[in-house]
């Protein structure tokens, strides 16, 4: 395996990692992000989203 491909699998890893970590909390906190799309949205455990503000266009 070649340095390049190390760096790749292990950002992989960390992508599939974060990715869990994230959905745990979802399930247990409120939180704040902002979407691709520009929009800020609180997500609740419940599984409800506010959209706080909307991007600018």
């Amino acid at each position: 395996m070649t340095k390049k491909e190390a760096i790749a699998e292990h950002q992989r890893q960390l992508h599939i990692q974060f990715k869990a970590w994230m959905d745990d909390k979802k399930k247990r906190e409120v939180l704040t992000f902002q979407r691709p799309n520009g929009n800020i949205v609180e997500h609740y455990p419940d599984g409800r989203e506010i959209v706080i503000k909307y991007a600018k266009k």
